[in-house]
């Protein structure tokens, strides 16, 4: 049997063993570690040095183009008599009340909309929107769109225009009751927007491009909706020029703010 100062022994060489263990161990972690921060740096660094190179590029081109876009839109509203700046108010009318009704709604009514981005046209829908379409067709013979900017533009969503003062807070002096709020919206139509309450409508409408209406559609769930007066039969491909160039948040300021040039109303 051995001695106590032996047992004593062989237990310090034991623990001393196990320390060193530890201690063995307690480095391959840190070295594993090491391994992986460094790897993780290097891995980091890659992707900053390519996060970099590809936006810089790709910016500078984005910019140029989006500079070429709003040049040219500006040379086409001048030439069409509207303010070098896209941010000018166009007009000041203002009127006391809604326009008294004049329109024949046993005859089928078109706006053709020219625009710094192109021309569409939006077939009218009188018989269902009789005082809407009204409104429309009486701020557009007086010349009220004329060098009105899409001041509103969410990507995937909506144009809005028809407020001389570009600001979105802008209309004609009056408003009118909703009428015509569909069931559902689809892409292309038009409606009016509102200054965030019931029959507040005035001069501003919208277009709905391919993806709004399904975020249209949940407004109409929540007890909201916007007064349907038109459809854009032809020429979509600009609103949807139009829309590519817009924002995606909710302001919509767009890249390239494009005007309304004239819209011409016909009868038949």
């Amino acid at each position: 049997m051995p001695s106590e100062k032996r047992a004593r022994q062989k237990a310090a060489r034991r623990q001393k063993k196990a320390a060193q263990a530890r201690r063995a161990r307690r480095r391959k972690v840190l070295r594993n570690s090491g391994v992986v921060v460094v790897l993780g740096a290097v891995v980091i660094a890659l992707v900053l040095v390519t996060t970099r190179h590809g936006p810089s590029t790709s910016t500078v081109s984005t910019g140029t183009s989006t500079a070429a876009e709003q040049a040219a839109a500006n040379k086409a509203a001048v030439a069409a008599g509207c303010p070098s700046s896209a941010s000018a108010r166009v007009n000041t009318m203002s009127f006391s009340s809604p326009p008294a009704l004049a329109i024949d709604t046993s005859k089928r009514y078109s706006a053709t909309v020219k625009t710094t981005a192109g021309t569409f046209t939006i077939t009218l829908l009188a018989k269902t929107a009789p005082n809407t379409v009204n409104s429309f067709v009486f701020l557009a013979k007086k010349g009220y769109f004329h060098c009105v900017i899409f001041h509103r533009v969410v990507k995937g969503f909506v144009d809005q225009t028809g407020d001389p003062t570009g600001t979105g807070t802008g209309g004609p002096g009056y408003h009118f009751a909703n009428e015509n709020i569909p069931t559902s919206y689809a892409s292309g139509d038009v409606a009016m927007a509102n200054s965030g309450g019931t029959d507040t409508n005035g001069s501003q409408f919208f277009i709905v491009v391919p993806g709004g209406a399904t975020q249209l559609d949940g407004d109409l769930k929540t007890g909201g909706g916007y007064s349907l007066f038109g459809k854009v039969t032809s020429g979509m491909s600009v609103a949807e020029k139009i829309n590519a160039e817009g924002s995606s948040s909710s302001t919509g300021k767009p890249a390239v703010t494009q005007r309304v040039l004239s819209v011409t109303v016909h009868a038949s």
